[in-house]
């Protein structure tokens, strides 16, 4: 199962970053809107599936430590190799990345603030699914604006059409394989006893965030830069505000504090830090992404020295 998983992430990987940046030149807007959107989306489909259920069965702590374990290694894991193999270059601004990164902290200062005692009630979930709709509409609307603005979208090879099938296989090409390294994880570490709350922090999150992670790579590797950003910014978006959000409107309940109290605020330091690099000069150099990976590892050892 992890062997073919990794071939789905890989083709599926490949094929959606192929068509979504085909579709963005079509349709003449950037890549990171697109990033944002489609491709933000649809690689956060593990997490939607997985949060949703563990909620559901009361399981909120995978399900919260699922979606903020994910978002930290989308940002530290996901760019930071990216960055590593390529340079990222953010060539639409520093103005809509730090949109973006704000937008991606307004849930995170919510449960943090709300959520203190470890409580997620129905009204703090509808709130996140609000920030969630609100950020959506400033998408598509930044998105017509930046297509109103060009004279005429750009050629490219293949119909509209064929773009948008290869951007939906791919996305459910890296959803199966994701899906299928996840299973075998999960149950080799309930075997040995690790909590569910550290199980949603650490292996779930980096299972359901591989379509993050493939993605991104195969967007650094084809020098599609921005397509890696808007994933990463998009996908954490889509994380905290509708994933958990819903997770916790159909089921409020509490969770481990030591999530709200220690994990969360790392995510809120994680994301300030990678907004500070990107907006210094619009990229993040491979020496950034060897820090931003060593930080990961940092994290990932202090996952492993507090425990379950």
């Amino acid at each position: 199962m992890v062997v073919g998983g990794m071939l789905l992430l890989a083709l599926g990987a490949s094929w959606l970053v192929d068509g979504a940046s085909r579709l963005a030149l079509g349709l003449g807007v950037t890549p990171m809107v697109v990033g944002l959107t489609v491709v933000g989306f649809g690689t956060s489909m593990p997490e939607l599936s997985v949060s949703v259920l563990a909620a559901a069965r009361g399981s909120g702590g995978l399900s919260l430590g699922n979606a903020i374990g994910s978002n930290i290694m989308n940002l530290l894991l996901v760019l930071g190799l990216a960055a590593a193999i390529a340079p990222i270059q953010v060539a639409s601004g520093a103005r809509g990345v730090r949109r973006d990164l704000v937008w991606g902290l307004i849930p995170a200062v919510l449960l943090l603030v709300v959520a203190f005692n470890g409580h997620i009630g129905r009204f703090l979930a509808l709130a996140l699914i609000g920030v969630f709709v609100v950020f959506l509409v400033s998408c598509l609307v930044s998105a017509r604006r930046t297509a109103a603005g060009d004279d005429a979208p750009a050629r490219v090879s293949g119909t509209p059409t064929r773009h948008i099938l290869l951007t939906v296989v791919g996305i459910v090409v890296l959803v199966t394989g994701a899906e299928s390294m996840v299973r075998g994880g999960v149950s080799l570490a309930r075997a040995f006893g690790v909590s569910e709350a550290v199980i949603g922090l650490s292996l779930v999150a980096l299972g359901t965030s591989l379509p993050e992670l493939a993605t991104s790579v195969a967007a650094a590797i084809k020098r599609e830069s921005e397509l890696s950003v808007g994933n990463v910014l998009g996908s954490n978006i889509f994380n905290l505000g509708l994933i958990v959000g819903l997770a916790f409107a159909l089921r409020p309940g509490t969770v481990p504090v030591f999530i709200i109290h220690q994990d969360l605020p790392m995510l809120v330091l994680a994301t300030v830090a990678v907004g500070l690099v990107v907006l210094r000069d619009g990229r993040i150099g491979r020496s950034e992404g060897v820090a931003m990976l060593g930080l990961f590892a940092a994290y990932i050892a202090f996952l492993a020295i507090r425990g379950g």
